[in-house]
């Protein structure tokens, strides 16, 4: 299990080997990230993703003209092209001021299950970085899936909407959107669970243009659909929140 909130070396390596970025998991994420976001951004907008690993929603949101940053705990090797738009080895608060004050939307991507303080997080959030008008989160979601893999990797709590909901009570943003999202995933992870089965918690690369790749690819491309026309509150195995900014 990782130390803290901090990822060692080798488990960098773990979970990020190469190729992850065509895992179905993140192609699917990555496309409902940009289209949440895209309804909301100005065009000189500064998104700041935090604790964004090695790079993979910057890498994708850059390619899609948003203006990204990320900032990661621990020292994390970032992909390629992007060591100048990744701050490593630092936390949020930690950044200069004046590239804080310049946030205008926040990304907390699978960060907050492994925060003990989550609601006191968000309060300095709102309080460190004044202009930042919303906060996308996502976890992940249904206690009855929690399993080892949970375990290792330092999650606290799998959430469902109302919990996630309860986390911004007192942090200055307001929910105005919380979805759950890969359903199908869900009854898969249930079904796991039910029969006892261990999920892995080693990730194996995936080569480009190889079978794994285009299995991927056709499992992204069926997760995006469903996320489109499955209605949020069908549980999933993730939530996905956007927040705004009180007044």
């Amino acid at each position: 299990m990782p130390e803290g909130e901090i990822f060692t070396p080798s488990e960098y390596e773990t979970v990020y080997p190469s190729g992850i970025e065509r895992h179905f998991w993140n192609v699917a994420r990555n496309n409902l990230i940009y289209r949440w976001l895209k309804t909301r951004l100005r065009p000189d907008d500064l998104v700041m993703d935090v604790g964004c690993g090695t790079g993979i929603v910057v890498n994708d949101l850059k390619a899609r003209g948003v203006n990204i940053r990320g900032v990661e705990l621990g020292e994390a090797p970032v992909m390629p092209g992007l060591e100048s738009d990744i701050d490593t080895g630092k936390d949020l608060f930690d950044l200069d001021a004046s590239l804080k004050i310049r946030i205008n939307a926040l990304l907390l991507l699978d960060v907050i299950e492994h925060v003990i303080e989550r609601r006191q997080l968000l309060q300095r959030i709102y309080r460190e970085c004044p202009n930042c008008r919303f906060i996308l989160v996502t976890v992940p979601a249904r206690m009855e899936l929690w399993s080892s893999y949970d375990e290792h990797w330092g999650h606290h709590l799998r959430y469902d909407r109302p919990r996630l909901r309860a986390d911004f009570e007192g942090s200055g943003f307001q929910p105005v959107r919380t979805s759950y999202f890969f359903h199908w995933l869900y009854l898969a992870s249930l079904l796991m669970t039910l029969l006892g089965i261990h999920k892995s918690t080693d990730f194996q690369p995936i080569e480009h243009g190889g079978a794994k790749a285009q299995l991927h690819r056709l499992l992204g491309w069926v997760t995006r659909l469903e996320s489109r026309i499955i209605p949020g509150f069908a549980v999933g195995s993730s939530i996905a929140c956007l927040a705004v900014r009180g007044t």
